[in-house]
């Protein structure tokens, strides 16, 4: 079993370092502890402003946050791994040709997840935090705690998206119904209790009151969920063959309005074929949204200036971008370059497709808007929302083209990525607390996300492609 956990970490690391090179992955935990370190020396600042118990919460959230998104692997990582990296032969797949079982990859994949994250993503996170102590002459003890509770928050997240993607292979309407109820009772929680409910998470519980019981309580939802999810492992190869009627043609008549319109045809056909349909999209952009919600409230209690609808807009328009990623989760330009097409051609089909399916968290705002009935304050949110959803959108295509989910992973692609929204988005909140009508400025940054769109198509044209 540590022969296959070894090789399976192995294998974790030169997928990633194959794109950039040992040192410059290496560098990612590196600008993780610098990111970490400078977050933290605000913290005197944000307990001004709420108190260090919320600041906790929301970074024990965040992490459980992470091990849902790293997780979600167990739903769609299969059909990635086998359109992206069909070539080759990974180990998380190997069931069929080697005599291992299945549950014991999978269990070893779990374990694989959480070595490989904490030492990525954790460590550095907390030693950022524990440089930072040293200045603000924080008990190091604290940080040492921080390590273990922000892991098992890590954990229990991870072990509840592994939980719901067995269940999704057994039943896919459990799944929905499973989703739908957890959404309702999240949002009777945030209009009641909502600090109370959410303070309820074991892991957030032990570090402000260690004591076996919150240790034993973290640990029990880890290898219940865990162990569920092992016994009942079910890796499906469908035997029968997946038909579809011929829509191209019909779809991209629909779609006639578009040049690009076969393209975006295709797009479409693919993410509604593939696994989780068109639906995964939605989904991918609604849980950290709910989570967002939370942390807003928590945040506008303690700073009563900030409106909820504002805020609530400018990080639905960064987390709407993130469906430019789903768009080209599939494609290669390999499969394009025997033709006469070039990679702007793609890269503005796939915009136009974005401006497409980007109704979807329109309509949401316009929900969300209903439900708070913050009327007067909608069109500056819907400022927003355009401006920082098409200029997010715009940075991720000039840095990283048509492998937004590869290059990102690149440190320095990612701190320019971080340096160039950020900013933004603090001057827009910032102006809707003095006053929202000054939002309307926002609008400036459609004309110069589209002078960008337009500098990446030119200068991934002249760049030799990613292939795998």
């Amino acid at each position: 079993m540590f022969e296959l956990l070894k090789n399976m970490i192995k294998e974790e690391w030169r997928i990633y370092a194959s794109f950039f090179g040992n040192v410059n992955f290496a560098l990612f935990s590196f600008m993780m502890v610098l990111l970490s370190f400078g977050a933290s020396l605000f913290i005197p600042v944000f307990q001004i402003l709420m108190p260090l118990e919320q600041i906790a919460l929301i970074v024990h959230y965040m992490f459980v946050l992470f091990g849902l998104s790293t997780g979600a692997f167990g739903l769609f990582g299969r059909e990635v791994m086998n359109r992206r990296f069909g070539q080759a032969s990974l180990l998380a797949y190997s069931s069929r040709s080697l005599p291992v079982s299945e549950r014991k990859i999978f269990l070893n994949f779990f374990i694989k997840d959480i070595i490989y994250y904490f030492f990525l993503w954790i460590l550095p996170f907390i030693t950022g935090y524990f440089l930072a102590s040293k200045i603000f002459s924080i008990n190091a003890g604290s940080a040492l705690l921080l390590l273990l509770t922000t892991t098992l928050s890590f954990m229990i997240g991870l072990s509840v998206a592994f939980f719901l993607s067995t269940i999704y292979v057994h039943s896919k309407k459990l799944l929905y119904v499973i989703i739908f109820f957890s959404a309702a009772v999240l949002l009777t929680a945030s209009n009641h209790t909502v600090l109370g409910f959410f303070e309820l998470l074991p892991s957030f519980s032990f570090f402000f009151h260690p004591s076996v019981d919150n240790l034993i309580s973290s640990l029990f939802i880890i290898i219940i969920l865990s162990a569920i999810s092992v016994f009942f492992l079910k890796i499906d190869y469908p035997q029968n063959k997946r038909k579809f009627k011929n829509s191209f043609k019909s779809l991209s008549i629909r779609l006639k309005s578009s040049k690009y319109n076969y393209f975006i045809s295709k797009d479409i056909l693919d993410l509604n074929r593939s696994e989780g349909g068109i639906g995964k999209i939605i989904f991918s952009f609604l849980f950290p949204m709910a989570i967002i919600w939370v942390f807003i409230l928590i945040f506008s209690k303690f700073i009563p200036e900030l409106n909820f609808l504002i805020v609530f807009s400018i990080f639905l328009g960064i987390i709407s971008s993130t469906i430019y990623n789903w768009l080209t989760e599939y494609d290669l330009f390999n499969s394009y370059s025997f033709l006469p097409v070039r990679v702007s051609t793609l890269i503005k089909s796939k915009v136009d497709g974005y401006m497409l399916i980007n109704i979807v968290p329109l309509i949401l705002l316009i929900l969300v808007s209903l439900g708070t009935k913050q009327y007067a304050y909608f069109f500056s949110a819907l400022f927003c929302f355009l401006s920082i959803s098409l200029y997010s959108l715009s940075i991720n295509i000039y840095l990283a083209g048509l492998h937004p989910n590869i290059m990102l992973c690149n440190p320095w692609t990612l701190l320019k990525y971080l340096f160039s929204i950020f900013p933004i988005l603090l001057i827009l909140i910032f102006m809707s607390i003095i006053n929202h009508i000054y939002l309307i400025i926002s609008l400036v940054l459609i004309p110069v996300s589209f002078y960008i769109i337009k500098a990446g198509c030119k200068k991934w044209d002249n760049k030799k492609q990613i292939s795998f």
